[in-house]
C-alpha cells in the first residue's frame, strides 16, 4: 500500500522491519474513535457529503464491534493500524472508505491516538496505584499497624517505629506517584488531529470541534509541533521510573523482611514459590521480579529520549521507536501494580525480637542528658562509649546527672511514643499521615472516575459501538493483541 509512485515494492526485509502491527493492537480503539471523530466532522463541514460521512462512521462501528470481539486481527503486510482500518473500511463500504483520510496524515494520526492511548493509560495508572495504596494503608490500619519493629538505616536497628508508620511511608511515596500521573495526564490539552503531515491543511477542517470531541482543550497551536511532540512519552515514562523505583524498595523491604533469620514479613502462600530441589524453601521470588522491573523501566525513558535527541522538529520516523518504549512500559508496571497490592494485603507484618535490637533506645538516653543540659557532642560520646562496653554499668551510675530524672530504658512498645514531634513515631503522628494519604488517595479517586465518566459520555456521543471497547488500557481486550 502506498507504494504508487514507485517501480518496485518495499523489500520485504525492509518491510517486516518498519511495521509496526505488532505493537499497534494497543491503539486500534482509540484509533477508530478518532477516526470517528474526524468522520463525523468532515460531513459536519460539508468537506464531505453528509451521506458518505454517515457510511463512514457506520462502517467504522461495525469494524470497532469486530475488534472489541478479537475479530480484526492486524495484518502486518499493510503495515500500520491506520493502513489496517482504512483498508477494511473500503472493503465494507467501497469507495467511500477512501474518503477518510481527508485532511489527514498518518503524521497527525498517530499523535491523536498516542494522547488517546496516554490518556487512558494514565487514568488506568492512577487507579492501579491508589489500589496500592489502599493496600498499605488498610494494613497499617489492621492488627499488624502497631506491631512494633526496628525502623532501619543502613540495614541496621535504628529506631523502635509502628509498623503502621513504615508502610504508611511506603502509601505516601506511592499517593505522590499517584498524583504525579494525575499530573503528566493534566497536560494532554491540545489536539493534533488536523495538523496533517506538518503544515495544516488548506481544507476548512473544525479542528475545534474535533478536539473538543475527542476530550481535548483546544487543537495544538503549531501543527509541526503537534505531529513531533512526544513531551507525555517521556513524562510517562519517567513517572513509571519513579514509580518502579519505590516498587522496588517495597520489594526490597519485603525480601529482606521475609527472610528466617529477619523474620518480621510473613508472605501469603499465594505469593511465594519452592525450590525445584529443596522442599522446605518460601521463596519471595514474586517480590524479587517486583524488585527487578526498575532497571528496564529506566532503560526506557533513557531509550526514548535517546531518540528524540537531536531530531529535528517536524516527524521523524525515529519518533516510531518511542511507541514500544511507552506500551511496555505502561503494561508492566500495570501488571506489577496488580500483583504488589494483593501481596500486601495478604502479608503479615510481625514484630521483631527485641534481643535483636536492643540498643534503638540510646537516642532516649541521649536525649535525657540534653535535657540535663548535657551537650549534644558530648552526650552521644558517653552513650557510645556505654554501649561499646557493653551497658554493664546501671545508667544511674554511668550517669550521675540523671539521677532524679525519672528517665527509664524504654521498652519496645514506649519507645516510639517518646518522639511525638510532627511526622514522628508516636501513634497520634502516625494516624495522622494514614489520614493525610487517604484523603490525597480520595482525591486521585474522584478526579480520576470523573475523568473516565467524561470520556464515556465523549464516546457515546459518536455512537461509538461497544463503547467501552474504546476506553484503551482500561479495557482488558482493548489491550491484549490480536
Amino acid at each position: 500500500m502506498l507504494r504508487d509512485r514507485f517501480s518496485v515494492p518495499l523489500d520485504p526485509a525492509a518491510a517486516g522491519f518498519s511495521g509496526s502491527t505488532a505493537e499497534d493492537a494497543r491503539i486500534l480503539s482509540h484509533d477508530l474513535w478518532g477516526s470517528l471523530v474526524h468522520a463525523r466532522m468532515l460531513g459536519r463541514s460539508g468537506i464531505l457529503p453528509a451521506r458518505s460521512a454517515r457510511r463512514i462512521e457506520v462502517g467504522l462501528r461495525a469494524i470497532a464491534l469486530r475488534a472489541s470481539r478479537d475479530r480484526f486481527p492486524l495484518d502486518p503486510a499493510l503495515e500500520d493500524v491506520h493502513l489496517n482500518v482504512e483498508s477494511a473500511l473500503t472493503r465494507r463500504i467501497g469507495a467511500d472508505g477512501a474518503r477518510l483520510h481527508t485532511g489527514r496524515s498518518r503524521n497527525d494520526q498517530v499523535a491523536t491516538d498516542l494522547a488517546l492511548y496516554e490518556r487512558d493509560a494514565l487514568l488506568a495508572l492512577e487507579r492501579a496505584t491508589v489500589r496500592l495504596v489502599e493496600a498499605l494503608v488498610g494494613a497499617a490500619r489492621g492488627i499488624d499497624g502497631r506491631n512494633v519493629v526496628a525502623g532501619w538505616t543502613h540495614l541496621q536497628p535504628a529506631q523502635r517505629v509502628y509498623w503502621a508508620q513504615i508502610l504508611g511511608s511506603h502509601a505516601l511515596r506511592f499517593v505522590r506517584d499517584a498524583e504525579r500521573f494525575a499530573a503528566t495526564r493534566g497536560e494532554i490539552t491540545d489536539c493534533p488531529l488536523g495538523s496533517g503531515a506538518l503544515a495544516g491543511s488548506s481544507l476548512p477542517l473544525d479542528r475545534t470541534y474535533t478536539a473538543a470531541a475527542l476530550g481535548f482543550v483546544r487543537p495544538n497551536p503549531s501543527s509541526i509541533d503537534a505531529v513531533s511532540d512526544r513531551d507525555v512519552v517521556v513524562g510517562v515514562l519517567s513517572d513509571l521510573a519513579l514509580l518502579t523505583a519505590h516498587l522496588s524498595g517495597l520489594a526490597e523491604e519485603i525480601v529482606i523482611g521475609a527472610m528466617p533469620e529477619v523474620g518480621r514479613i510473613t508472605l501469603s502462600d499465594a505469593f511465594v514459590t519452592t525450590s525445584s530441589l529443596m522442599p522446605q524453601k518460601r521463596n519471595p521470588d514474586l517480590a524479587e521480579l517486583a524488585r527487578a522491573e526498575a532497571g528496564p523501566s529506566v532503560g526506557r525513558l533513557v531509550s526514548a529520549l535517546s531518540v528524540l535527541k537531536g531530531l529535528p522538529i517536524g516527524y521523524q520516523r525515529d519518533l516510531q521507536r518511542t511507541k514500544q518504549d511507552l506500551f511496555e512500559g505502561v503494561e508492566r508496571s500495570l501488571g506489577l501494580l496488580a500483583v504488589v497490592a494483593p501481596m500486601i494485603r495478604g502479608a503479615r507484618f510481625r514484630p521483631a525480637t527485641p534481643a535483636r535490637e536492643e540498643w534503638t533506645g540510646a537516642v532516649e538516653l541521649v536525649d535525657a542528658l540534653v535535657r540535663a543540659r548535657v551537650p549534644f557532642r558530648r552526650a552521644h560520646a558517653r552513650v557510645a562509649r556505654w554501649i561499646a562496653a557493653g551497658g554493664t554499668r546501671p545508667i544511674s551510675a554511668a550517669f550521675p546527672e540523671l539521677t532524679g530524672s525519672g528517665f527509664v530504658w524504654p521498652t519496645p512498645g514506649q519507645e516510639p511514643e517518646r518522639r511525638a514531634t510532627a511526622g514522628g513515631s508516636a501513634w497520634r503522628e502516625v494516624r495522622r499521615l494514614l489520614d493525610e494519604v487517604d484523603a490525597r488517595a480520595s482525591v486521585v479517586r474522584r478526579t480520576t472516575e470523573r475523568e473516565v465518566a467524561r470520556l464515556a459520555r465523549l464516546r457515546r456521543k459518536v455512537g461509538a459501538y461497544p463503547p467501552q471497547f474504546l476506553a484503551g488500557p482500561t479495557s482488558r481486550r482493548a489491550s491484549r493483541a490480536p
